[in-house]
């Protein structure tokens, strides 16, 4: 039949362009699939460019915190520098100031023992020279008074009483002798 033929040739062209579509499609598949491997591996590569540049950024950030902390430790620090650097200053002006008073009191120490020495000296050479002339007073009254005695012709009770004033006068003498050594070892 007649159209039996034309429905088997129209069947065949169909299934010709079909096959060539398939080997069109075929083709276009191989070259797809070459231009997909061509661009995964770029693709690839992005992404772990991608993942290291966020890792240089994670440890950008944490850089960029430490640096901040940093800053703020060392300006604390200069400030503590600073506050330590004036107590020195203020303690170094106090230790000069004693320093200065320390030599003052030195210098007026030193005078006042010069001093007390030279007074000390002048009172000794006048408690010396007193308690000389006293035993020079007492040796010319001895010499006076055996002198008295021996040219008076006392009875013996007579003698006796002068004798004993003579020796309370001699003892009161003395002992004012006495209390001018005593006064003359302590100032010495």
């Amino acid at each position: 039949t007649l159209n039996n033929l034309a429905l088997i040739n129209s069947l065949k062209e169909q299934m010709e362009e079909m096959r060539k579509k398939e080997d069109r499609l075929g083709k276009e598949m191989a070259d797809l699939q070459l231009q997909n491997r061509r661009l995964t591996e770029p693709l690839q590569k992005a992404r772990e460019e991608v993942a290291d540049l966020q890792k240089q950024l994670a440890n950008y950030e944490k850089d960029k915190t430490a640096l901040a902390s940093t800053k703020t430790r060392l300006k604390q620090t200069e400030k503590e520098l600073n506050q330590v650097k004036w107590e020195h200053e203020v303690l170094e002006q106090r230790f000069e100031k004693l320093q200065e008073e320390r030599d003052e009191l030195y210098t007026k120490f030193t005078a006042a023992i010069h001093e007390v020495q030279q007074k000390s000296s002048f009172k000794n050479l006048l408690l010396e020279r007193k308690l000389t002339a006293l035993g020079e007073t007492l040796e010319k009254k001895e010499a006076q008074l055996n002198e008295v005695l021996a040219a008076s012709n006392l009875d013996p009770m007579a003698l006796s009483a002068v004798t004993r004033k003579l020796e309370d006068v001699l003892d009161t003498k003395n002992n004012a002798i006495k209390d001018l050594q005593y006064e003359l070892a302590r100032v010495c």
